[in-house]
């Protein structure tokens, strides 16, 4: 395995470190692994060690596979990336343990406090907030994207007489076809789509507004709702430009670390970005905004990751934890839609498959 690619492979392991350890503090401050506890609970120490050893149990997972899988690349590199992929899905499935073991001590502390949560039977929320609201950056922002494919199929075109026979990507050579020249723009083309749709989906997404405060919880939610769609928009075009010099590499044989570079780059923007917007909203307390319908912790299975609420019309709604959003899983169109997020990765593979196998 190539130095570039373990950097790469042993940079994202630390990533996904630290954003699985930061799991447990970011999110509504009452919600302690899908358990919801009462205000008053938020004093209590024990809470507070609840989160801490999530985060050592999730930490100290990390440090001994991410130390057996290091061992094991220095025996056998040819491997490596085969080895740091399953590092990856091990510590998902750490983090999965870590959080089944936090969330069952979650539930025997507050019982044994004896902390009751009443649940609001008032609602106020609006699935159309959109229509007069400059909720999400509108779709016409992706033309940008959609400019930067353009010109690297432009370029393709124009320059197709001295493309040479074989290109040359990382460890992979392909026999120059219009398959294999324009690839990468149908994977563009896919990444277009699929974030069009994610910020499509930001507009659509239940605005929930508090009672007590109904003025003040919109304009939280407008901003919750623009701070995410100015992250899908930006991660889009930094991918289809990643795409894009990817691409370059392959048709012209630019040489160096480009590739590389520019996918540490990506990914350190990426991460940087997504760790800023995790902060503001807990500065601003955005991240503690309730959706009064889908509180209720029996609607939330898997270790309280999915929401599945037959009685609730809304196919997208805001994340329990406090990040994002989430899909119904008991409503149709919500079925619709993971179904299509699934597809387009299974599409990418098969697509590519032939190629690489060549």
């Amino acid at each position: 395995m190539k130095q570039e690619a373990m950097i790469i492979m042993f940079s994202s392991y630390l990533m996904l470190t630290l954003l699985l350890s930061l799991q447990a503090f970011i999110g509504l401050r009452t919600l302690l692994f899908g358990i919801v506890l009462p205000v008053e609970a938020l004093q209590d120490a024990a809470v507070r060690v609840i989160r801490r050893n999530y985060a050592l149990l999730t930490s100290g997972f990390a440090v001994v596979i991410g130390g057996a899988c290091f061992l094991w690349v220095r025996h056998q590199p040819v491997r490596g990336l085969l080895i740091w992929t399953t590092a990856l899905l091990l510590l998902m499935s750490a983090s999965f343990f870590a959080t089944w073991i936090s969330r069952r001590s979650a539930e025997r502390l507050k019982a044994a406090r004896g902390w009751q949560v009443v649940v609001q039977s008032k609602r106020a929320a609006s699935l159309g907030i959109g229509r007069t609201h400059s909720a999400v950056l509108n779709s016409w922002w992706y033309s940008a994207n959609v400019a930067v494919m353009a010109l690297c199929i432009f370029f393709a075109i124009a320059r197709w007489d001295t493309i040479p026979g074989w290109l040359h990507l990382g460890k992979y050579d392909f026999y120059k076809s219009v398959w294999t020249v324009f690839a990468l723009n149908i994977v563009q083309a896919l990444n277009i789509t699929v974030f069009v749709g994610i910020n499509l989906m930001i507009k659509r997404a239940r605005t929930a507004l508090d009672p007590q405060d109904r003025k003040g919880s919109l304009q939280k939610q407008l901003k919750h709702k623009k701070i995410h769609s100015i992250l899908t928009w930006a991660a889009s075009l930094l991918m289809v430009v990643f795409l894009g010099v990817a691409q370059a590499i392959a048709l012209y044989g630019w040489r160096g670390n480009l590739l590389f570079l520019s996918g540490m780059l990506l990914c350190t923007v990426l991460f940087l970005a997504l760790i800023g917007v995790m902060i503001y909203l807990r500065i601003k307390g955005i991240d503690q905004l309730r959706d009064v319908p889908s509180m209720e912790e029996r609607h939330w299975k898997w270790l309280g990751s999915i929401y599945v609420n037959p009685e609730d019309p809304a196919s997208i709604v805001p994340n329990i934890h406090g990040f994002g959003w989430t899909i119904n899983m008991a409503n149709s169109l919500g079925k619709i839609i993971v179904a299509a997020i699934i597809t387009v990765p299974v599409i990418e593979i098969i697509l590519f498959l032939p190629i690489l196998n060549k």
